[in-house]
């Protein structure tokens, strides 16, 4: 029975995805800080309306339509 060779392995080293990083304890999770948004603040989607309490507790722009998914309650 012929001896089969083993196949070299590159030299170079195969990249981690951020996943694998993340599982690894190498990289922490983004954390992204922000402040939640309040009545009577600027729109951040178009940027010229100012945020209004809907029917449903949520905010609401007036120019775009942009509703706000943080919050809200029943009435």
């Amino acid at each position: 029975m012929p001896v089969r060779k083993k196949k070299k392995t590159s030299a170079r080293k195969r990249k981690l995805s951020s996943f694998e990083l993340i599982l690894s304890g190498k990289m922490g999770l983004p954390i992204q800080a922000h402040r939640p948004l309040r009545a009577g603040e600027t729109c951040p989607q178009c940027g010229k309306g100012k945020l209004e309490y809907n029917g449903v507790l949520a905010l609401e722009c007036p120019q775009c339509g942009f509703v706000n998914g943080e919050g809200g309650g029943c009435t």
